[in-house]
């Protein structure tokens, strides 16, 4: 748990909310569909808000759920904020406490890392796709920020703080990182426009190698077929990416769950990342125009009156279905 954890209400991040919502919807549809009775364990970081948790419980009907709690708030603080019973929380590090849980189950895994990437993070892959079976969903979130002041190993390398701020260059990501850096890296592939990509590519190929190591060892002919690539950033907030799949083999095929109507589902491993982009608009805003929405002669009315521009008008086509509505509620 990083310090983002105890600074940062998850419940009322707008950005958040929206692609949780969109996780919910397309699990739903993936669970529907390749469930066939199973039982699902949900893995994932709670937290002190349990949101997903919570989300996943209710509807999802995942009844075993495991919570990875590492530092920053007490035991008795996580069982006072524990939404269900059903909840188990596992004190430490995800490289050390996720080869302690039986992996075996058919689970969604969503480590949501809320700070940079580490290499720690790709011992949680061995340990998960070793193991994790067919019909398991993956999801891996982390600040996508390559800078050289996020990493310890270039400290030595820094001669001032704007140097600092800069992005990493192929031979300092190698330094951290090792052999799980593309041999062809680009130049400038550490850039703010560049590095969910980056990141990307070393999920996909340390992803690619365990599989096929684990297909050898098990004579299984078992694959990741990528669902998730997804970029945002809340108003002054981190630069988040989200990564994610599912476990298949002949026995499960990703063309016979209906992703159509999920724009923010990949479609081609090589595609743009999906960028969740919410307007800010008022309550009231909000209300008006879902009830105009896609009556064009409608919508050019409110933005002729300056209620709304075109810009916001379609970011917000793309994601009104799962946009928050927060309210103040007393006690």
């Amino acid at each position: 748990m990083s310090k983002s954890a105890v600074t940062i209400n998850y419940e009322t991040r707008p950005c958040k909310f929206v692609e949780r919502r969109m996780l919910l919807a397309s699990l739903s549809r993936i669970l529907g569909t390749i469930r066939k009775g199973a039982d699902y364990q949900y893995i994932g970081f709670g937290g002190c808000s349990f949101t997903d948790f919570k989300l996943f419980h209710r509807e999802l009907h995942i009844n075993k759920m495991i919570s990875i709690e590492e530092e920053g708030y007490s035991n008795e603080k996580l069982e006072l904020n524990k939404p269900f019973q059903c909840v188990k929380i596992l004190r430490g590090k995800s490289n050390v406490v996720l080869p302690q849980i039986d992996l075996s189950l058919p689970s969604v895994v969503w480590l949501d890392y809320d700070g940079i990437l580490e290499k720690y993070m790709f011992e949680d892959l061995e340990t998960i796709f070793h193991t994790l079976p067919v019909g398991s969903v993956y999801i891996f979130s982390c600040n996508r920020e390559l800078k050289k002041c996020n990493y310890e190993d270039l400290e030595d390398q820094i001669t001032s703080k704007e140097d600092g701020n800069n992005p990493m260059s192929p031979e300092e990501l190698r330094s951290v990182f090792g052999d799980l850096t593309p041999f062809d890296i680009e130049p400038d592939a550490c850039t703010p426009e560049k590095s969910y990509y980056t990141i990307k590519r070393m999920l996909d190929k340390r992803i690619g190698n365990i599989i096929a190591e684990r297909n050898l060892s098990k004579d299984e002919n078992t694959k990741f077929q990528l669902l998730y690539n997804l970029i945002y950033q809340e108003n002054r907030g981190a630069k988040m990416y989200t990564y994610g799949g599912i476990v298949c083999d002949n026995s499960i095929s990703v063309d016979s769950i209906y992703f159509d109507d999920f724009v923010f589902v990949a479609k081609n491993n090589n595609d743009p990342a999906y960028k969740i982009d919410v307007p800010i608009l008022t309550h009231r805003e909000a209300l008006v125009l879902n009830q105009v929405l896609f009556d064009e002669s409608k919508e050019q009315k409110l933005i002729d009156a300056g209620i709304i521009t075109q810009t916001e008008l379609e970011k917000y086509k793309l994601i009104y279905k799962y946009c928050p509505s927060f309210h103040d509620v007393r006690f």
